[in-house]
């Protein structure tokens, strides 16, 4: 796992070698009470953040907001963003990014 993570648990589920051919990847996280990735970029990588359980924050240099069940948020490519659980509840978020990360 990159570094500035703590508290989170991914899962690949669509990557290079797992159908995504290098245009997409899926992840899915899992994130512990006070589980965050701190703020960090992928300057190739549009990223979509869909809340799937619980609460999070995400947000990037200048706004923030609360992810929770089927919500989203976009980030475009070089946007630093970060994802944080506050709350006291376990968190769940799919992650898709184009092109796809390893």
């Amino acid at each position: 796992m990159p570094g500035g993570h703590e508290g989170v648990v991914n899962r690949l589920l669509v990557g290079e070698t797992l159908g995504g051919e290098g245009q997409v990847s899926i992840w899915h996280g899992r994130l512990a009470p006070g589980g965050h990735s701190e703020a960090h970029t992928h300057p190739g990588s549009l990223q979509i953040y869909v809340g799937l359980a619980g609460e999070m924050v995400v947000g990037d240099d200048e706004t923030e907001e609360i992810l929770s069940a089927l919500a989203t948020a976009v980030f475009p490519k070089g946007t630093v963003h970060f994802i944080e659980n506050r709350s006291n509840e376990e968190a769940e978020v799919l992650v898709i990014s184009v092109p796809g990360l390893r």
